[in-house]
């Protein structure tokens, strides 16, 4: 039986959601994608970001909006975290596993489309970005990146190392995680054929 989790998410332990976004996360990601962006230009905004803040002496400094874009970034990431908790989604043994078969490499490759075993599969998205590091740890990347792009330029110490690749393409693929739960108007989990479902206070995350 799926563990009632949200009982214990709060706006209280998140930064910048509400009781309602928490409660049905689909309201933020309908007036997000909506009203505010597309994900192709979301998608560059992030890339810039991570890259500034990695190497600070790429960024433009006043020229960018990093404290808006960073503030965007990590309600996003809470708003996924809710999902992630509602949902009960498992965490993954290989959460830098780019691709599961040769289909889903082609269809990055070509259509810059992130699926799993040739599927759009949003909540896959979501449990490696949490395998990959704890909400805490999420915070913590952000505030230490939005830290770097008040740099002149960038110091001889090496913050993130490699890491940063993976930092930038879990973010981004988060991004398309909850585009993907925007366009199809909830997310569709898979279940065993043996397993009736009913509608419940911890899926409103699936619901209009």
């Amino acid at each position: 039986m799926m563990k009632n989790t949200q009982k214990k998410l709060k706006a209280k332990h998140f930064r910048y959601l509400s009781k309602d976004i928490i409660k049905t996360p689909m309201i933020y990601l309908r007036e997000y994608f909506w009203n505010h962006t597309n994900i192709f230009y979301w998608q560059n905004d992030i890339n810039l970001f991570v890259t500034c803040g990695a190497y600070p002496t790429m960024s433009n400094g006043d020229d960018t909006e990093n404290g808006f874009h960073c503030k965007k970034m990590i309600q996003q990431i809470e708003v996924a975290y809710v999902i992630f908790k509602q949902c009960g989604l498992p965490k993954h043994r290989n959460p830098l596993q780019l691709f599961d078969k040769r289909e889903d490499y082609y269809n990055y490759t070509h259509d810059f489309e992130f699926t799993s075993h040739g599927k759009r599969n949003p909540h896959e998205l979501i449990s490696k970005f949490f395998s990959f590091q704890t909400l805490r740890k999420w915070y913590e990347t952000m505030d230490e990146l939005m830290q770097q792009l008040t740099l002149k330029k960038a110091n001889d110490h090496d913050q993130f190392g490699d890491k940063i690749v993976a930092i930038r393409e879990l973010l981004i693929r988060l991004a398309y995680a909850l585009y993907y739960i925007y366009e199809d108007q909830g997310l569709i989990l898979p279940v065993p054929s043996y397993v009736k479902t009913e509608p419940a206070e911890t899926a409103k995350c699936l619901k209009e």
